[in-house]
């Protein structure tokens, strides 16, 4: 079901906050609509004041509405305004609308940046440097939430392992290149018997670090879209960045560049080592995630190679690639 724009009654509950004056102008910036989504984000451009960013939701339920909400204002609380990492500034939010209005960040995304730097028009050192800085001043906690040390657990892992390998055996999911894929769910068991019980450190996460959701603006890296995984294992963030970086980017364009843990160059690992102020690549509960991040990726693309897209094949290609690198490597970090 498609709901109405409530762009209108937006703008007028915005100009009697005075954010807004009688006419401004608008445009939609995007507009994604699926059986599982329905959300719209807007750019309104004022005579006077900042520029905004509608974002309308209709389609979530109102405990995950709150639930998001919350998220923001947490990772906000975590990641001081006035710092060189935070969180784009929320200005309003209308729980019963599902409209959240930010702060227009101007700037290039970390992916642009990294685009420019595969022609050598910019540093992807200090892209990734930066991400990874952002990244563990988050994962720092800022007051909000201190970071914790417990020992790895991965049942969780393992069951959902467990139960995509008996439905792919049964015939009751399709999943491309089915072989290769209960060979990676094997892998999962192994990589798990090796990380169980190792060092994690949960925090505050991000739960989508990727090269879209920051936004380098004049005077901060910006995050943008967290998805509200709470306090956690914060190996999942790095996996998650690391994947997105490895389905997105080619190769390093220096001299010397070779492949590294999941088909990451070691020149990236260690930027990223540079700016969070950790080399994650001995880690083995990053290993876990990074198996547990290639499994749902694999999963979720369509089965028969005529049902996906190009960008869909060059994402299967990518998570295959690093899968075998990772076996390739073994299961001990």
């Amino acid at each position: 079901m498609t709901h109405p724009s409530p762009l209108p009654q937006v703008l007028g509950l915005l100009r009697d906050q005075g954010l807004v004056g009688a006419q401004t102008p608008w445009r939609l910036l995007k507009s994604v609509e699926t059986p599982g989504e329905e959300r719209k984000v807007y750019l309104l451009s004022p005579l006077q004041g900042p520029a905004l960013i509608v974002k309308h939701m209709p389609a979530l339920a109102e405990a995950t509405f709150a639930t998001l909400d919350q998220t923001y204002r947490t990772l906000a609380a975590a990641l001081p305004a006035e710092g060189g990492n935070r969180m784009a500034p929320l200005v309003h939010v209308d729980a019963a609308a599902r409209v959240m209005v930010f702060t227009h960040e101007s700037g290039l995304t970390a992916h642009a940046r990294l685009e420019a730097a595969e022609i050598s028009l910019d540093s992807r050192a200090e892209v990734i440097r930066a991400m990874g800085a952002w990244l563990r001043q988050l994962h720092d906690g800022g007051g909000v939430e201190a970071p914790r040390e417990v020992s790895f657990d991965g049942g969780d892992i393992l069951r959902r392992t467990r139960r995509l390998a008996r439905e792919v055996r049964a015939g009751q999911r399709a999943v491309a290149q089915p072989k290769r894929f209960l060979g990676l769910c094997a892998f999962v068991h192994q990589v798990l018997e090796a990380a169980q019980g190792a060092r994690c450190i949960e925090g505050l996460r991000h739960g989508d670090p990727h090269g879209r959701n920051f936004i380098f603006a004049k005077d901060a890296l910006v995050a943008i879209d967290p998805i509200p995984r709470g306090v956690g294992p914060v190996a999942w963030d790095i996996a998650r960045l690391t994947t997105r970086l490895v389905y997105s980017l080619g190769p390093t364009a220096e001299a010397g560049s070779t492949e590294g843990l999941a088909r990451l160059a070691p020149q990236d690992w260690e930027a990223l080592a540079t700016g969070y102020g950790q080399d994650w690549r001995s880690d083995p509960v990053l290993k876990a995630f990074l198996c547990r991040q290639a499994l749902a990726d694999w999963s979720l693309l369509p089965a028969e190679r005529s049902a996906r897209s190009a960008a869909q094949q060059r994402r299967l290609e990518r998570v295959v690639g690093l899968v075998a690198q990772l076996r390739g490597q073994g299961p001990q970090a």
